[in-house]
């Protein structure tokens, strides 16, 4: 019970013992009814005190489960970036291996030109990859700044996000039209 609230439940009942037509009040019920009012006052505060405290605790958690959901999203995005960049980089040294033994052999040449485009789509792959690892690291460089200084980096900070996000989808878009081009150039050269 707070300051003000005990003063106004005493002068509520000064009020009523003024009703009755008392015109004074006996000290000893005058200390039974502040002790009533100390007790009362005494569980309010600790009752306050739980609250705050729970309260805290709830708001840790929030804070706890908020940092582990970002650094599993960073982790996500890492490990697809790096799967990008081992699938794409994998399939041209793969590619660059079955050149290599179709170029001096003549009646493959045709294979060897078809495989070209999925060469270069497995390549730009690669590339993306790359370039969302650097979008990546851009984007956390202004999230950092944006805590300190202002919403610009902010700003800058979603847009190398978005920009990540895009060079991933891209990435494994490549890949995918890549496998089928390789498909195609197995099945168009024979």
């Amino acid at each position: 019970m707070e300051s003000h609230e005990v003063i106004e439940a005493f002068r509520n009942q000064l009020d009523q013992v003024e009703e009755q037509g008392a015109s004074s009040v006996q000290v000893t019920a005058l200390r039974e009814y502040l002790s009533a009012l100390e007790k009362d006052a005494g569980e309010s505060q600790e009752y306050r005190n739980r609250k705050h405290a729970g309260m805290l605790a709830h708001y840790e958690a929030q804070n706890q489960h908020s940092i582990e959901m970002l650094k599993a999203v960073l982790e996500a995005g890492k490990s697809a970036l790096n799967t990008l960049i081992i699938i794409n980089g994998g399939a041209v040294i793969a590619l660059l291996g079955v050149l290599s033994n179709l170029v001096g052999d003549e009646s493959h040449s045709k294979l060897a030109g078809y495989l070209a485009l999925p060469l270069l789509e497995f390549g730009i792959g690669v590339i993306c990859g790359a370039l969302g690892f650097a979008c990546r690291y851009f984007s956390q460089a202004c999230y950092a700044e944006s805590s300190e200084n202002s919403d610009r980096y902010h700003k800058w900070g979603n847009g190398f996000r978005n920009a990540a996000i895009f060079m991933a989808l891209a990435g494994y878009v490549l890949f995918g039209f890549a496998i089928a081009n390789s498909y195609n150039a197995v099945v168009w050269s024979f």
